[in-house]
């Protein structure tokens, strides 16, 4: 036993001087192209539990390096689209370090455990171009409930909410509806971009209306944006509504070179809702024939435009239904009883205004106007009827209007021969035929004509010569100063073009430490501009960096800083240098 624990102390003893003599030599070993460090590339998912329809979002983070990434990534059951890219600039003791972040965006339609596979990215770096791969991620796809508690995650910094005021109706029934944004943080949302909710088995109402306020979500203050909406389904059974789509511009203080209260702006974030389940239910059996479609509780009133006609005399009768409901699918009242050979009756005109629609809380108006001319003598305009189903009551309800007492004239167009004339009248006499005239054509001379003496012509004196040769003279002359005028300031300009330099003498050219630093961010934005005019094809995370750069130069160059006339600090100059000269050059 003792001479085992001999040798196995021995090998130990050997294990170990033999890795401190390969450390040197692992060092001195380059690593492979296809496996980057773990600093160098880092793949995350916002949230791998995700309910049907809502969006996820991953995020591949690269350090000092541009890759390369495909654009979409198939995944039976999942959608996966690449969304866009954002750079920063992170400088700790004068070392800058360019940390790129890609975009995905994935989303699933029905419950269940999805893998992203892993794939290869290609990454070009200072020290050449690499191939890496990310690891593989597990998505969770879930039912959402649709209730309000499971659409509320505190956990997230900008989350949406759909909330119905009632999850089983009635065909047609207008049923109010809100979206809602929230964003964490006091006064974070700066306005909504958009906002969607689409199913073809239901009629939307457009967004017009937002309502900002904010309230306490778990332990943190979320802004609010609530847009409220309605809509009416179009038939009847189950159905599932959502997920609803929302975009809020967002106030964002990081502007990637620490200047949070100079450079704040606003960024676009999209968001979407939960899921809700409804029911809707067909409309009850019996309807009577005087049912035009509304569905609410409602009012109504009639007039006639004249109460005085003859036969054959178009009246105009105007109807107003005033009442809260569905006023769209609403049609105009009818006559409660068949006036065939009686009332000739045209098609309705209906006016419904937007800003006089009903949204299922307030109260609408929608107006009626229907043309009816009588064939024959009556008393009166017939009564008309309206019939809506109220869902509160659930039964169909009936309104009457009229009957409207007329009175009626006397004309011509249907008196009898023996009503026309009495034996008493004597006839009319005929009237006379119209000769025709042809004076309505005056003053035409008819005589002989006068004939005048052509004047000499073609025939030019002295005076007519001194006269243009003047006119020559001071044409000539204005002509002249304005040329010699035009050619100084052409030589003016030419003379102040500045120089243009290519970009490695610009940046050879930035002043020392020390020097001002006015003209140190002149040289720096004269340098930046001629990078721009060398490579006009620059990538957009490049352009994107000289954009952040050029924002600084003009804070220091144009927002009266106090000590833009002092000398610039080494540190300073030295991080514009080395970010400079990281820029690739042709």
């Amino acid at each position: 036993m003792p001479s085992r624990l001999r040798i196995s102390d021995f090998g130990l003893r050997i294990s170990l001087l033999v890795l401190l003599l390969a450390a040197p030599l692992a060092a001195q070993t380059p690593v492979a192209s296809s496996a980057p460090t773990d600093d160098s590339l880092t793949v995350n998912v916002l949230s791998n539990r995700v309910g049907v329809g809502e969006i996820g979002q991953i995020f591949i983070k690269v350090r000092n390096g541009e890759a390369t990434l495909p654009e979409r990534i198939d995944v039976e059951g999942l959608d996966v689209t690449f969304s866009g890219q954002r750079s920063s600039i992170n400088v700790v003791n004068a070392v800058s370090t360019v940390e790129t972040t890609y975009f995905y965006r994935f989303r699933g339609d029905k419950p269940g455990t999805f893998t992203i596979p892993e794939f290869e990215i290609r990454i070009a770096a200072r020290g050449g171009e690499r191939v890496a791969r990310t690891r593989p991620l597990v998505i969770t796809i879930v039912e959402n409930d649709g209730s309000a508690t499971a659409a509320v995650d505190a956990t997230k910094p900008y989350f949406g909410k759909l909330e119905l005021v009632r999850d089983t109706f009635y065909v047609n029934e207008l049923v109010p509806f809100t979206l809602t944004a929230y964003v964490r943080g006091r006064n974070a949302i700066h306005d909504v971009v958009s906002a969607s909710l689409e199913h073809e088995s239901f009629v939307m109402k457009g967004f017009r209306e937002v309502r900002t306020d904010g309230a306490e979500v778990g332990s943190s203050y979320y802004s609010s944006a609530v847009i409220p909406s309605h809509f009416f389904a179009l038939k009847p059974g189950s159905h599932r509504l959502g997920p609803a789509q929302v975009a809020v511009r967002v106030l964002d203080s990081d502007s990637g070179f620490g200047f949070s209260s100079l450079f704040q702006r606003t960024v676009t974030r999209e968001m979407v809702t939960n899921t809700a389940s409804v029911t809707v239910k067909p409309l009850p059996s019996g309807a009577p024939a005087s049912f035009t479609g509304g569905i609410g509780t409602f009012e109504l009133s009639a007039r006639p435009s004249i109460t005085t006609l003859g036969v054959g005399d178009p009246v105009s009768m105007e109807f107003e239904v005033t009442g809260t409901g569905n006023l769209r699918t609403m049609a105009a009242p009818v006559l409660s009883v068949p006036q065939n050979d009686i009332w000739k009756t045209y098609e309705a005109n209906k006016t419904l205004n937007d800003e006089e629609d009903s949204d299922g809380f307030r109260a609408g108006k929608v107006r009626f106007s229907q043309v009816l001319i009588p064939e024959a003598r009556v008393e009166s305009i017939p009564e008309f009827r309206l019939s809506y189903f109220d869902p509160t009551k659930e039964e169909y309800v009936t309104l009457k209007a009229g009957p409207f007492p007329i009175t009626m004239t006397q004309t011509t167009a249907v008196e009898t021969p023996a009503e026309a004339s009495s034996p008493t009248e004597a006839p009319s006499p005929a009237a006379k035929r119209p000769e025709p005239s042809f004076s309505d054509v005056l003053h035409i001379r008819t005589g002989e004509p006068r004939w005048i003496a052509v004047g000499d012509l073609g025939k030019t004196g002295p005076l007519f010569w001194i006269v243009q040769a003047l006119c020559s003279a001071a044409f000539c002359t204005v002509l002249g100063f304005g040329l010699a005028r035009w050619l100084a300031a052409v030589r003016q300009r030419s003379a102040v073009l500045p120089e243009t330099l290519p970009f490695s003498r610009a940046v050879k050219r930035l002043p020392p430490s020390g020097s001002s630093r006015l003209e140190f961010y002149h040289a720096v934005a004269r340098a930046l501009a001629a990078w721009r005019r060398e490579h006009p094809d620059a990538p957009s995370q490049a352009d994107e960096i000289l954009g952040r750069v050029s924002e600084r130069c003009d804070a220091v160059l144009y927002s009266g800083q106090a000590d833009a006339d002092g000398p610039i600090a080494a540190a300073e100059a030295e991080e514009f240098v080395q970010l400079l000269r990281r820029l690739p050059r042709r």
